[in-house]
């Protein structure tokens, strides 16, 4: 949902390392904060984006009296965003906006029907084919981000920020087996 309120609110940052292209918002909200805002806005959003990613994903069960990092920038408290007083604002005011935008665009996929989840088998069956052995256990972590560019961003270890267009693309086969193969 930080790429909604990137959008929502024209936070203007530079796309490097982790940080992907313009997000793919439509349509795109009205901008509730003031432009005066925009510096405080985009170092709190860069803040809160990079602790998002470095987190890693969100597994359940996990310790309540030490939770996840990413969870310090979630509702009620957005403890995370303290130092950034007017995104922490905007964030608590626009919560539920944001939340239902995510909402209908999971729902959307899920009336869409089944996803190309078959996809990661067939590559897998592929590569072990290819490599004449079966593959070794391993883990691949592709988190798949609703922005406007095509470039696949190193997360973490086997851990990869992929457009949604590019995995859902002609394009997204190769690029799981081009993440797959030297894992296998």
């Amino acid at each position: 949902m930080a790429l909604w309120f990137r959008a929502a609110e024209r936070i203007e940052v530079e796309t490097e390392g982790v940080v992907p292209g313009p997000p793919a918002v439509e349509p795109l909200p009205n901008r509730s904060t003031d432009p005066s805002d925009a510096v405080e806005l985009a170092e709190g959003w860069l803040t809160w984006w990079r602790s998002l990613v470095n987190a890693g994903p969100l597994t359940l069960p996990f310790d309540l009296s030490n939770p996840p990092v990413a969870l310090s920038f979630t509702p009620p408290a957005f403890s995370g965003l303290h130092d950034w007083p007017a995104l922490r604002q905007v964030v608590t005011e626009r919560w539920m906006e944001a939340h239902q935008w995510h909402t209908a665009r999971m729902r959307a996929g899920l009336e869409a029907g089944p996803h190309h989840d078959m996809r990661a088998s067939q590559v897998v069956t592929e590569v072990e084919r290819a490599l004449g052995r079966r593959a070794r256990p391993f883990a691949l972590n592709l988190v798949l981000l609703p922005v406007c560019d095509e470039e696949i961003r190193l997360a973490g270890p086997n851990r990869y920020l992929v457009p949604e267009r590019v995995y859902d693309g002609p394009r997204g086969l190769e690029l799981l087996r081009s993440l797959v193969t030297p894992i296998a």
